[in-house]
């Protein structure tokens, strides 16, 4: 009978491994999520013996690198979108045969993809031939001059109307608390999705993120507080000391997969799809027709660059209304 390896807790670490397949993985504090994260690595099939210059075995390398030197958040992005690009080509296709061609004949093939989505997956791959090139592994990238499909841009807007047929539809509390604070404060899904206690800052109404977790790790990202948003996260600050403060009905933390399953249900009953980033997306289109200055706008959503706005709500220069009411203020 095959014996499995199983996590142990390690005291002068406080935290669960793992040993499989002669390396130690650190699964993390918390029981619950080490074993969730262990389920996962033994999920995971075992990589083939490839020649060292086969594309695989470089994405392999590169993910390895990641795991090591990057978020688990990140690592996990680039493993998606690798992985998808080589279960598409032989798994002995070596790098001096690898084609600009390729990848377009890979996102072709998934005419459902959004333009985001498909630029991303090019990036991806984009991305770890450059390190592979940078690393030494390989002389140059053949990818490095490929065209990436343009980025989309995010023209849904939720109006209020709308969000309240969204809650209308959603029963549980746990899902509720998830869109409200999105709907008030404007914050980018996945800084929602993982905050703890540790970052709320409830004496002054707001969340921060030490730099060090944040999206560019240049300064902190401090998310504000207000009406509901603040007694959602009060509450669940009480409720969940340790770990993401979200969670579902059965106590485990939301993934973004479980999310879109969610919104999946509530486009069959409301006939529209949503998503958490048109929530942000809507609050800020909000935010600007009510007078606020773009500026502080960019500043309460965590843009390094206020000129973000222009670029990604692009649609604001469509609304004629809004626009003559710009109009006659300025001209007071």
């Amino acid at each position: 009978m095959p014996r499995f390896p199983k996590p142990w807790f390690r005291k002068e670490r406080r935290a669960w491994f793992v040993q499989l397949h002669g390396r130690q993985h650190n699964l993390g504090p918390d029981r619950h999520a080490a074993f969730e994260r262990y389920h996962e690595l033994m999920a995971r099939p075992r990589r083939r013996l490839l020649p060292s210059e086969a594309v695989p075995a470089v994405i392999d390398l590169f993910l390895d690198w990641c795991e090591k030197n990057r978020a688990r958040r990140t690592y996990e992005w680039y493993q998606a979108r690798c992985k998808a690009f080589v279960d598409t080509i032989p798994p002995t296709l070596r790098v001096s045969e690898l084609r600009p061609y390729h990848l377009q004949t890979w996102i072709d093939a998934h005419p459902e993809w959004a333009p985001g989505n498909k630029r991303n997956a090019c990036r991806a791959i984009q991305r770890a031939m450059n390190w592979a090139e940078k690393q030494g592994y390989i002389d140059r990238s053949p990818v490095a001059h490929f065209e990436k499909p343009p980025q989309g841009r995010r023209e849904q807007v939720v109006i209020q109307r709308e969000f309240e047929a969204i809650l209308a539809e959603t029963r549980d509390r746990a899902f509720r608390d998830l869109l409200i604070t999105t709907w008030e404060t404007g914050a980018r899904p996945q800084e929602t999705l993982r905050v703890e206690a540790r970052h709320a800052d409830i004496a002054h109404a707001r969340r921060v993120f030490p730099a060090s977790e944040t999206k560019t790790k240049r300064f902190p990202r401090v998310v504000y507080l207000s009406g509901e948003s603040l007694e959602i996260t009060s509450r669940l600050v009480a409720t969940y000391p340790g770990g993401p403060l979200f969670r579902n009905t059965r106590g485990r933390p939301w993934t973004t997969d479980a999310v879109n399953c969610r919104f999946a249900t509530l486009r069959r009953k409301l006939g529209k799809r949503y998503c958490l980033y048109a929530l942000r997306h809507s609050w800020a289109t909000k935010a600007i027709q009510n007078g606020v200055e773009p500026i502080t706008v960019a500043v309460l959503m965590g843009h390094a660059d206020p000129s973000m706005l222009a670029k990604t709500y692009p649609h604001l220069s469509q609304d004629p209304a809004y626009l003559r009411e710009a109009l006659s203020r300025a001209i007071a």
